[in-house]
């Protein structure tokens, strides 16, 4: 363990990778049911059926851009676990040098 909160830059790299791994899968199985999500037709060629049909695929959409964000989110963080895996080693060698 190192610095003053006792961070084990091994796990914190773990956590980093893992939380890529669910990123990229999540990213994965959300463009795989993209289709059937945006692809809704109407049932019938009638006013009802359309809008039905236009309010399944506006959810849907809406659907895939939160679970896009949500994606960004997981990738921002990973991200942010890779830097502190590697600054938190490099500022205790810096801070222990300059004692």
């Amino acid at each position: 363990m190192t610095g003053f909160f006792g961070m084990v830059p091994a796990a914190v790299g773990m956590s980093s990778a893992a939380e890529a791994g669910i990123g990229e899968e999540m990213a994965a199985t959300t463009a795989a049911g993209g289709a059937a999500l945006t692809g809704v037709l109407p049932m019938a060629p009638d006013a009802d059926s359309a809008q039905f049909a236009a309010a399944l695929n506006a959810a849907g959409a809406e659907y895939l851009a939160m679970a896009a964000e949500h994606v960004g989110q997981r990738a921002a963080y990973s991200g942010a676990q890779g830097l502190a895996g590697v600054t938190g080693p490099a500022v205790d060698a810096i801070n222990a040098a300059t004692l």
